[in-house]
């Protein structure tokens, strides 16, 4: 099996893009609100359609703790300029404030980093299988019990190093 494409950057033009829309073994849990961490990304080209692009977050559920390992949940954020608002929406709610213009957008860090964001899951059934899938994200501090001062799980703090500023300096970062 070759290895997953994690594009160390990624150029994206988000100048005309609309501020907010509100729309492993895949996990099956209960609808509602957790936080996540980002635990990987992979850049991936729609089967039927080679020009269509996007990127396949990986995310793992850090809170609340008795769901913590219940398997992968995917988020799909399309490359396609009319749907890179949901793009937008994931980075900004990850703590990443995206300009309306073109940005390298470094996904490697956002994966060391392993970010947290909040999502609301509900359930989706296809060919008789059910799994948990992204309905919304929100950022960490709207989480019900949380402060933004929190830590990761893996008990690293959310700042970023000046070898990763570097890498988000086209992005105006807030709380990464």
């Amino acid at each position: 099996m070759p290895a997953p494409k994690v594009p160390s950057k990624l150029s994206i033009d988000f100048s005309n893009v609309e501020d907010r829309r509100e729309g492993g073994k895949a996990a099956h849990v209960p609808p509602g609100d957790y936080l996540v961490q980002v635990v990987g990304c992979e850049l991936k080209t729609k089967k039927d359609d080679e020009t269509s692009k996007y990127l396949s977050w990986r995310l793992q559920i850090v809170t609340p703790e008795k769901y913590k390992g219940a398997g992968t949940i995917w988020h799909t954020t399309s490359l396609k300029p009319e749907a890179l608002w949901n793009l937008r929406n994931f980075l900004e709610d990850l703590g990443i404030s995206v300009p309306k213009k073109s940005v390298d957008v470094p996904i490697q860090a956002i994966v060391a980093k392993k970010l947290i964001i909040g999502v609301t899951l509900d359930d989706d059934t296809y060919n008789e299988k059910t799994k948990s899938k992204v309905q919304a994200t929100f950022k960490k501090a709207d989480y019900e019990g949380t402060s933004e001062d929190e830590e990761t799980s893996d008990g690293g703090s959310a700042e970023l190093d000046a070898e990763d500023e570097e890498d988000l300096e086209e992005l105006d970062v807030d709380d990464i």
